[in-house]
C-alpha cells in the first residue's frame, strides 16, 4: 500500500488531483478560444498597456463602454497555475460586460514562474489598489468594483479580500463583490503536490497565503463557483470555501456547473444569459444578497 501525502492520496493521486491539464485533455483547445476570444475583443480596448507598477508584466487593459460614467467595473485576474497565461489571454469576456455598461479590466501581473510567490502576491495587491485609486479617471466607479478570478487567479482575488487596504492608504476594505471559480481556499495539498516543484511554498506561506487560515479584513459579498468536470479536490476546496463564506455572512451564492470542466467553465462569462455573467452583474449593481 502507497503511503498518504494528503488526506487519503498517496503522492501520485494528489498529483492528478492536482494536475487540470491531465485530467482535462481537451484544455488545449479552450485556453486557444479564449485567447482567439481575446483578440476578436482588442478592437474594443480603450486603453492598453496602462502601467501600474515597474514589472515588465505590471500592466493593464481597459475595455470601457460608451458614456460619461461612472461606470461598474468588473477586473479579471486570470489563472494559470500562478505561472502562466497573461493580460493578453484575458479579454474574452469583455465584450459582454462592455454591452452591459461596465468598464471591463484585464489585469496583468507577474507570475510566480517570474518572481516569488509572496511577491506575486503582493503585486497583485499593487495592481488592485491601483485601479481603486485610479479608475475614475477611466469612466470606473471605484465604489462598484467587482474582482473576477479564475483557478490560481481566484486564490489571488481572496488575497485582495484577506487583505489590509487601509494600510496602502484607500478608504477601505470592501468591494462590491468578489466571484471566485474553481478556486482554492488552501495551499497545503498544493505545496505537498509535485507543483511545488516551481512554486517553492514553505508551510508558513501556506498559513500566510491561505484564506482558510486568515480573516476577511471587509464584508464583500461573494459568489463561488466551480465545474462539475473539476477534480474531486478542486470541488472540495470550493465547498469548503463557499462555507467559509456562509459562515461569515458574505457568500452571496453557490454554484456547480454541469457540463463543465475546470477550462471552459470560466468562458461563461462569454454568455450574457448564463448564470454565472448574471451573478457578476447582481454585484455590479449592488444586488448581491449576502446570506444570513
Amino acid at each position: 500500500m502507497k503511503a498518504a501525502v494528503f488526506g487519503d492520496y498517496d503522492q501520485e493521486e494528489l498529483d492528478r488531483q492536482y494536475d487540470n491539464q491531465r485530467y482535462c485533455p481537451t484544455f488545449r483547445d479552450t485556453l486557444d478560444e479564449g485567447a482567439r476570444l481575446s483578440l476578436q475583443a482588442l478592437p474594443l480596448c480603450t486603453e492598453r498597456d496602462v502601467r501600474w507598477g515597474e514589472h515588465r508584466d505590471a500592466r493593464l487593459d481597459i475595455y470601457r463602454p460608451p458614456g460619461a460614467g461612472p461606470h461598474p467595473v468588473v477586473v479579471y485576474v486570470h489563472g494559470g497555475a500562478w505561472l502562466g497565461q497573461s493580460k493578453e489571454e484575458s479579454a474574452f469576456a469583455a465584450p459582454s460586460f462592455v454591452r452591459d455598461g461596465c468598464v471591463y479590466v484585464a489585469l496583468g501581473f507577474p507570475r510566480a514562474s517570474q518572481v516569488p510567490f509572496a511577491d506575486m502576491v503582493a503585486a497583485v495587491r499593487e495592481g488592485i489598489a491601483w485601479i481603486v485609486r485610479n479608475i475614475a479617471r477611466h469612466g470606473g466607479d471605484p465604489a462598484r468594483i467587482v474582482l473576477i478570478g479564475h483557478s490560481s487567479g481566484s486564490h489571488l482575488v481572496t488575497q485582495c479580500l484577506i487583505h489590509d487596504w487601509k494600510a496602502q492608504g484607500l478608504p477601505g476594505n470592501d468591494f462590491a463583490g468578489a466571484v471566485l471559480v474553481s478556486g482554492l481556499g488552501h495551499l497545503e495539498p498544493v505545496r505537498l503536490s509535485y507543483r511545488n516543484q516551481r512554486l517553492h511554498l514553505t508551510p508558513a506561506q501556506v498559513r500566510e497565503f491561505s484564506l482558510l487560515t486568515n480573516e476577511p479584513t471587509g464584508r464583500t459579498p461573494v459568489v463561488v463557483a466551480v465545474a462539475a468536470g473539476d477534480t474531486d479536490e478542486f470541488r472540495r476546496q470550493s465547498r469548503e470555501v463557499a462555507q467559509y463564506w456562509r459562515e461569515r455572512g458574505l457568500l452571496a451564492s453557490e454554484h456547480v456547473f454541469e457540463g463543465r470542466h475546470h477550462f471552459d467553465v470560466i468562458l461563461d462569462l462569454c454568455d450574457r444569459s448564463s448564470p454565472l455573467y448574471r451573478a457578476v452583474m447582481e454585484l455590479a449593481g449592488g444586488s448581491g444578497a449576502r446570506s444570513t
